[in-house]
């Protein structure tokens, strides 16, 4: 594995900074590692890199599917531009190297510093999905294997091996989940509806989109998906729905529930307001129909299978909440409760919820 001293030698070697850089420029190198080992490679005087290795056999098996990914990616046209420049993947050292801009945020900090979401972004960042499932599974090539469906759609049939990895507030979860009427033909009736016939991200959150704030003031907003070790052959209303979700999460989330407050009265102590989020979800929406070039009929039903997408999308961000937290808080249920009520009446959640649809318009 590299060091933050080994990064350095390992760049001048394969040519990718000079030792100008080094004695001149204030290079500095940092370490963001998480699931992986990441290192930041940043000066004002040359390029700047991000350097990704896996943490064993297996992670590091799906940093270099990801190094595949971006091979692929990189040569469509249409998906370059929302990807950080690929500078190799070296299977000696099992080494991804990508660019890095320094002055970028994911989404999540990007709104946070904001009243509201930016109706620019977000139609960024449909148009950037739209672009994405318009690559014909055909020409997507070996980096994209077909792929199962979302593993939160079996979350209520568990195998042995949830024992294992799970916390105690996520199997909690589980068990609401599996006792709430319907709640697991819901799940099981979008595993069957599973449809593999693009090319998806496969995990489509506000941390694995990132934004040059310049760029949004300037009225260009500049964005990159990033994280692509997910990504296959896989249903495109799953992607698109996970976004739309994640302006519900982001409201659900600034619920601030008290035993002061009654049931009917928490939506209104939201400190962002469902009524913040439509705009960009519509703005997503539009974006994404409009680079998909889809008819009005096909616009309408593949809105209503996003919907119960994005449901599923909520129980799996409560989740992922539950597995790094000691008890399962409020915020999360609400996510639970939130997830049915949209499976149980996707078309009214288009209009009440995300703002996509006029109620004449229910049929």
């Amino acid at each position: 594995m590299l060091t933050q001293a080994a990064a350095v030698r390992y760049l001048l070697g394969r040519g990718l900074i000079s030792s100008r850089v080094i004695v001149e420029g204030d290079l500095v190198v940092s370490d963001a590692s998480s699931r992986h080992q990441n290192f930041k490679v940043i000066s004002d005087a040359g390029p700047c890199y991000l350097l990704k290795q896996g943490f064993g056999p297996q992670k590091a098996a799906d940093v270099a599917r990801e190094g595949l990914v971006y091979e692929a990616l990189s040569a469509q046209p249409g998906t370059r531009s929302y990807l950080c420049e690929f500078d190799g993947y070296d299977p000696r050292e099992q080494v991804l190297i990508l660019e890095l801009i320094p002055d970028a945020v994911d989404l999540r900090a990007y709104h946070l510093r904001r009243r509201r979401p930016s109706v620019r972004v977000a139609a960024a960042v449909g148009e950037a999905l739209g672009s994405l499932h318009s690559i014909p599974v055909t020409r997507s090539g070996r980096a994209f294997l077909p792929e199962w469906p979302a593993g939160i759609l079996s979350l209520h049939r568990p195998d042995l091996t949830i024992f294992r990895d799970a916390s105690a507030a996520s199997l909690e979860l589980i068990k609401i989940v599996q006792n709430t009427p319907g709640f697991g033909e819901h799940l099981d009736d979008l595993c069957r509806s599973w449809r593999p016939e693009t090319v998806v991200h496969n995990d489509i959150k506000w941390d694995n989109v990132i934004v040059v704030p310049s760029t949004v003031a300037a009225g260009r907003p500049r964005l990159k998906l990033v994280d692509w070790e997910s990504a296959g052959r896989g249903d495109p209303r799953w992607d698109i729905g996970s976004a739309l979700a994640h302006y519900l999460s982001f409201w659900v989330f600034s619920i601030p529930v008290t035993g002061a407050a009654p049931p009917h009265g928490f939506a209104a102590l939201a400190r962002r307001p469902l009524t913040s989020m439509q705009p960009a979800i519509r703005a997503c929406w539009q974006a994404y129909v409009s680079r998909l070039g889809l008819d009005e009929a096909t616009a309408d039903m593949r809105l209503r299978d996003a919907v119960r997408f994005s449901a599923a999308r909520l129980v799996q961000t409560a989740f992922e909440a539950a597995q790094v937290s000691t008890e399962l808080t409020s915020g999360m249920t609400l996510h639970l409760q939130l997830s049915i009520n949209m499976l149980q009446r996707p078309r009214e959640a288009a209009v009440h919820l995300l703002g996509l649809r006029q109620p004449a318009d229910l049929g």
